[in-house]
């Protein structure tokens, strides 16, 4: 479902929504097209149209609020770039050298995180708004690609979400 229509990214965020109400995670209301272009201009990106369509539709969870498989997805005023959401986490994990081994750190966006920032999730955005992979980070030298567009991501996170940090291809 990376490539799909309007209808499609509808179903699946309606899906998306069902599932939240049944953890008893209140939606967000989504943003205006205008906050959604303040961040393009802002970072210099193109949001794909699947991710625009989920921020105006829903704009993720509160703070603090995760599932019952503990994923949390940011509001869109909360999604950063990797060097301003992980290059100073040195926690557990610590995420510090993810600039060093994430290929163009600056074009991936936190979105996402799983167990308190156990692993984040970041998407690749760019200025032409071509092709948006999404990667499970675990610290600041594991990450692989786990799906192929925002979509893709939702649905296996919808269908399967244990499988979102394992059986992915390494990033070089």
């Amino acid at each position: 479902m990376s490539v799909g229509s309007h209808n499609q990214w509808s179903v699946l965020i309606e899906r998306l929504k069902s599932r939240w109400s049944q953890c008893n995670i209140r939606h967000r209301s989504g943003v205006s097209r205008e906050e959604i272009q303040l961040f393009e201009f802002r970072y210099q990106v193109c949001m794909p149209l699947d991710m625009r369509e989920f921020f105006t539709t829903v704009d993720g969870m509160d703070e603090n609020e995760m599932d019952d498989d503990c994923f949390s997805f940011h509001r869109l005023c909360a999604v950063k770039s990797v060097p301003e959401e992980l290059a100073n986490f040195g926690g557990i994990p610590d995420y510090r050298k993810i600039m060093e081994t994430l290929p163009q750190p600056a074009l991936w966006f936190v979105f996402a995180d799983h167990l308190i920032y156990s692993a984040a999730f970041a998407i690749r955005l760019s200025a032409g708004g071509d092709g948006a992979p999404v990667v499970w980070i675990g610290d600041g030298t594991r990450h692989h690609i786990v799906a192929n567009s925002f979509s893709s991501f939702l649905n296996i996170y919808l269908t399967a979400p244990d499988e979102l940090g394992a059986g992915a291809i390494e990033l070089s």
